[in-house]
């Protein structure tokens, strides 16, 4: 049977490879920091992708999930047969998973009751074929009682069909516990970024927080130190204060991983009267002290997500 596609509407999270802005291969990542449970709970994940998503053994679906699973996917009905039907039967709302979810996760870890997935992704430029971008798309899972219960990704509501309260967003968010040292260093690191340069302006403090050579993969910004200060320069100076502006809807850490995922509305393209829900990341590897790299929600400007 041909690999089934995967959930629907997925929307591109992008990072670049060819063009001038930021050229980074990057091999797959695993944190090292997962303990047995975590690591229990990535194989469960990395079981069912393979047994529901790639093989197509819709029958089995209740060995991975229970009745009541949520799917956070704003073009998805709630509950394990709502999502097994649209496998079986709608193929016309599903995006294309060969493309999309093909190989090995570029970069994956569990931390206490979550698993997280990210996948790379190639797009051409139609303007200029001979720049090709690298973009990612994003999974996030929440496993309890050996199952998984939970599923985030980044899609945008793009279907008709109100599918009720968890279409507009809303579910389980915990942030990380029982840090170790290093993974506190990620952490305070991790809030350097997002919190005190990206929100309160304080670019300076790159200076101390970044490598010289930070990798930013978004081929929108380009990379290095020097030039995300430059890029971000521009932002309004505030006086920094220990709270966020805008607090992370959920906050995981995992060595050296800092993941902050973001609850977001959107107009719904289906009904312009409403707004709908959708989720994106940010995430940044920390070494040596010092922030390495970053990915983010993004893709190339000027071209039109497909």
């Amino acid at each position: 049977m041909k690999r089934l596609l995967v959930l629907a509407a997925f929307v591109l999270l992008a990072v670049p490879t060819s063009q001038a802005h930021a050229q980074y291969a990057v091999p797959q990542q695993t944190s090292f920091a997962m303990n047995a449970a975590e690591r229990a709970n990535l194989q469960l994940v990395h079981d069912w992708w393979r047994d529901i998503m790639q093989r197509g053994n819709l029958d089995i679906a209740s060995h991975y999930m229970p009745a009541d699973f949520i799917s956070r996917n704003p073009n998805l009905a709630a509950g394990r047969d709502a999502l097994v039907q649209v496998l079986r039967t709608r193929p016309s709302l599903l995006q294309n998973y060969d493309k999309q979810r093909a190989g090995t996760p570029e970069v994956e870890f569990a931390k206490n009751d979550y698993v997280f997935l990210m996948w790379a992704n190639f797009v051409i430029d139609p303007k200029e074929p001979a720049k090709i971008f690298k973009y990612n798309t994003i999974d996030l899972f929440r496993i309890a009682g050996g199952k998984i219960v939970e599923h985030w990704d980044g899609a945008h509501k793009s279907v008709e069909g109100d599918f009720g309260p968890k279409s507009q967003g809303g579910g389980t968010y915990v942030h990380s516990t029982n840090l170790s040292p290093k993974e506190q260093e990620t952490k305070k690191l991790g809030i350097v970024e997002f919190k005190d340069i990206l929100q309160y302006g304080q670019t300076e403090l790159a200076l101390q927080a970044m490598a010289p050579g930070y990798m930013q993969h978004n081929m929108n910004v380009p990379g290095g130190r020097d030039n995300f200060i430059k890029n971000f320069s521009t932002r309004p100076k505030l006086p920094l204060k220990d709270a966020w502006i805008a607090p992370p809807t959920l906050e995981l850490i995992s060595g050296n991983f800092y993941l902050k995922f973001d609850e977001r509305m959107a107009p719904d393209p289906t009904n312009k009267a409403k707004m709908a829900v959708y989720y994106r990341f940010d995430m940044v590897r920390v070494d040596d002290a010092l922030i390495q790299e970053h990915w983010d929600v993004a893709f190339p400007n000027g071209i039109t997500p497909r």
